[in-house]
């Protein structure tokens, strides 16, 4: 073919004040920043086909080199890849605004548990659902996300807490991602909480887990990952430990909720096991930072909307974890109950406000580190060719505005697997 022959193409994104690429090394950088390219100079616009990013030049070059079934014009805007949201539990039917009042009162997060709220409350709501009704929920939740710019997410099951449950969850998260056009990493978190059925037997709830629910999971192929909630009012070490490494026997990739409240080393657990994150860690110690530093794998999931909703004075020590070299990314934790947020640019507002995270650090921990998080770094997360066509436009003047605003959706269009969603 000749090299001046014009090839089909899907869409030309044109009109872009810069295309923010993201280098691949970002997710292990101690400065990121040294690892981003925040644009390309002279790039300005990005043919995409195939689900796939198949060049970045100026507009001009590309309408030279393809020609495009769609157009988008950017408007001015910063494009930038889509956000991969790492830590959300979509999984819920109804909601907790009646915590939310409680809260307000200054009730703390155990007293709420204490008084019939927190996980359990949306147990028993999930419970009582039927399938469809939690697949439409669920739905409902994938599209708040993809307006606020999230192309793709991990889902957690999780409030169910039963074998039937956890499946009914798993399935209904499959099935909105049909629907939406979300992406999505399923985890099983079957490892949430103690149901109520099981009050006074710890060890029983465990046992199922392990010989039932885990297999069943795993033979039904809903899930890629298996999480476990490490709290004293949750499962402790021991139990954790258990958990783990039969989901690792089962050939489950290993998530981590820990050091949110108490400091009972989970990040360190999540560490020796090679686990893919530890996330909260807002009571998180040196020796907790320094055996995911050792690890080099095991990722800092941050997420800010959390404290800020639950008005904890503390924060995940992210300055010191960035230093240290240990690998981040930065997502919602989107729930009904202590982060009732869909939003990646409210993520970001509070990465840079509460964790002291730059424009660039922010964003790589909602795009590039994110991916590698989820073992995809190879084709998501980065705008540069052969990678998944997931972008969006940033109605910003610069990068620095990126969360600097608060309160308000920056994104302009979404684009996921080469297809316009608006």
């Amino acid at each position: 073919m000749p090299d001046n022959a014009i090839n089909d193409c899907d869409i030309i994104v044109y009109g872009a004040s810069s295309v923010h690429t993201l280098d691949s090394g970002a997710a292990r950088a101690t400065v990121p920043e040294r690892l981003l390219r925040p644009s390309v100079q002279g790039n300005e616009a990005a043919a995409l086909g195939g689900g796939k990013v198949l060049a970045l030049g100026t507009e001009s070059e590309l309408r030279a080199r393809y020609r495009p079934r769609q157009t988008l014009d950017a408007g001015g805007g910063i494009v930038a890849p889509a956000f991969l949201d790492a830590h959300t539990h979509p999984a819920f039917a109804g909601d907790r605004a009646d915590e939310f009042e409680w809260r307000s009162e200054g009730r703390s997060y155990l007293e709420i548990a204490a008084r019939g709220g927190g996980i359990l409350s949306s147990v028993r709501a999930l419970r009582q659902a039927s399938e469809e009704q939690l697949t439409e929920a669920v739905a409902g939740h994938f599209r708040r996300m993809q307006a606020h710019g999230t192309a793709a997410c991990e889902a957690k099951s999780g409030y169910g807490l039963s074998t039937a449950g956890e499946l009914k969850s798993l399935r209904a998260i499959a099935a909105a991602a049909a629907r939406t056009g979300m992406q999505v990493f399923p985890t099983f978190l079957g490892a949430h909480a103690l149901p109520e059925e099981h009050e006074g037997h710890p060890d029983r709830y465990l046992d199922l887990l392990c010989a039932e629910t885990l297999p069943a999971v795993r033979e039904a192929g809903l899930a890629r990952a298996a999480d476990v909630y490490i709290e004293g009012h949750a499962f402790d070490l021991r139990r954790a430990r258990l958990y783990l490494e039969r989901a690792r026997e089962l050939g489950f990739a290993l998530r981590v909720h820990a050091e949110q409240f108490e400091n009972l080393g989970g990040a360190r657990l999540a560490a020796e096991l090679g686990a893919e994150c530890a996330d909260h860690l807002e009571a998180l110690d040196p020796a907790g930072i320094e055996a995911l530093a050792a690890s080099r794998k095991t990722f800092a999931g941050l997420l800010p909307c959390a404290p800020h909703f639950l008005r904890q004075a503390t924060d995940a020590p992210a300055r010191q974890l960035i230093q240290a070299g240990v690998p981040y990314f930065v997502a919602t934790d989107f729930n009904p109950g202590t982060s009732y947020t869909p939003s990646i640019p409210e993520a970001i507002h509070f990465a840079r406000i509460r964790l002291r995270l730059s424009a660039l650090e922010a964003l790589a921990g909602a795009t590039s580190n994110a991916a590698a998080s989820l073992g995809v770094a190879d084709r998501k997360g980065r705008i540069a060719p052969g990678y998944d066509a997931d972008l969006v436009v940033l109605d910003l003047p610069s990068i620095e505005h990126l969360g600097y605003a608060f309160g308000e959706n920056p994104v302009k269009h979404l684009i996921a697997m080469g297809k316009i969603l608006f």
